[in-house]
């Protein structure tokens, strides 16, 4: 029997997962309001690094995506243990954990030290305030009490702000506060009390399913597809797979010609902000009748309006809450993440036997 996606969903979201969804733009409002600006840099970097993970560094993707075409030097996203050596003196670090405790974000900050790179936190506290203080280094502390996940805004806000005070791009106050207010416009329209029936985001989650699920959009918003894959991943425990035009158009495409049965286990979503060039727009046109003659659906969730920064935020709200309905339509709680907790104690018992975590 098919799960109800209507509320009350108190028995499935036990942590909530769903009202912290809801409240993104009150995160946003918040961010601005709470998180001081940075300080002015003494002398410009000439790269900014950010050293995350998971939904930190969804952060600093979404926030090189919204000003790739802006940014006058080189913003890049390090997922690892060490800086590339391209990281040095004359760069800026941002080491972003929301826990604080995130090891190889912990791994950046000793590496930044040993190299003299300067370095800026922002954390909920843990090891890496500990570490900021002991440095000197400037930290931004954010909202607490919630999974990583769900503060992706707040993150997301103070990155952009740090952008602005290096001068790389304008303040983005006003765009934060368009973006909010759309939110709220979709909260109205894809939020837990808006009925199936009327509902694209259940729809969405409903036609899913169980089927195997690629995600696609341009090269621009690829920052958007890995968010909405590491949302099926973490709150509906489902596997997904995201690639962009034009590259999956020159290899990608290929596989669908002998995919057999699971073209009928699949299912594709197809993202636009509206805000395509011309060249992705006839990639994703045709990519996507492409896949229809192959026998595999593809949904396309309309473009939002608006700025450029309320378009990208308005998607990745609609993945949260796909993702979110997702889990409820297959009876799991979204929040709990027991294979990642599991992990890492392994993880731990692992460096424990061998006296001591890797520099």
């Amino acid at each position: 029997m098919s799960v109800s996606l209507e509320p009350p969903f108190n028995a499935l979201d036990r942590s909530a997962m769903g009202p912290l969804i809801e409240a993104a733009p009150q995160q946003i409002r918040a961010a601005l309001e709470n998180i001081p600006n940075w300080s002015p840099v003494a002398r410009q970097p000439d790269l900014l690094a950010v050293g995350a993970m998971g939904g930190s560094a969804i952060a600093a993707d979404l926030t090189s995506a919204l000003y790739r075409s802006q940014l006058p030097r080189p913003l890049l996203v390090v997922r690892d243990y060490q800086f590339p050596g391209c990281v040095s003196g004359g760069s800026l670090a941002l080491l972003s954990s929301y826990s604080g405790n995130t090891e190889e974000t912990l791994a950046l900050a000793a590496d930044a030290e040993a190299r003299g790179i300067p370095w800026r936190a922002l954390t909920t506290g843990g090891r890496l305030a500990e570490l900021a203080a002991s440095a000197h280094a400037e930290c931004r502390v954010l909202p607490g009490g919630m999974p990583p996940r769900a503060a992706t805004y707040a993150s997301w806000v103070a990155m952009t702000r740090l952008l602005a005070s290096l001068g790389w791009v304008g303040d983005p106050t006003d765009s934060w506060r368009e973006a909010a207010t759309a939110l709220e416009s979709c909260v109205s329209v894809w939020g837990l009390a808006c009925p199936e029936a009327r509902n694209p985001a259940k729809a969405i989650a409903r036609a899913l399913g169980d089927r195997i699920i690629f995600l696609h959009a341009g090269q621009r918003l690829e920052p958007l597809v890995t968010r909405w894959r590491n949302q099926i991943n973490e709150n509906a425990k489902l596997l997904a797979h995201s690639t962009v035009v034009p590259e999956l158009n020159h290899n990608e495409v290929v596989g669908w010609e002998r995919a057999g049965s699971i073209a009928s286990r699949a299912a594709v979503v197809l993202l636009r902000d509206g805000l395509e060039p011309p060249a992705h727009e006839a990639r994703l046109v045709l990519t996507a009748e492409y896949l229809r003659r192959q026998g595999v659906p593809v949904l396309e969730p309309a473009a939002p309006s608006g700025g450029p920064l309320a378009r990208l935020a308005s998607l990745v709200m609609l993945g949260d809450y796909v993702s979110f309905y997702l889990a409820i339509a297959n009876g799991v709680d979204p929040t709990p993440i027991q294979s990642l907790d599991e992990f890492k104690r392994r993880l731990s018992d692992w460096w424990g036997a061998r006296a001591g975590k890797p520099a």
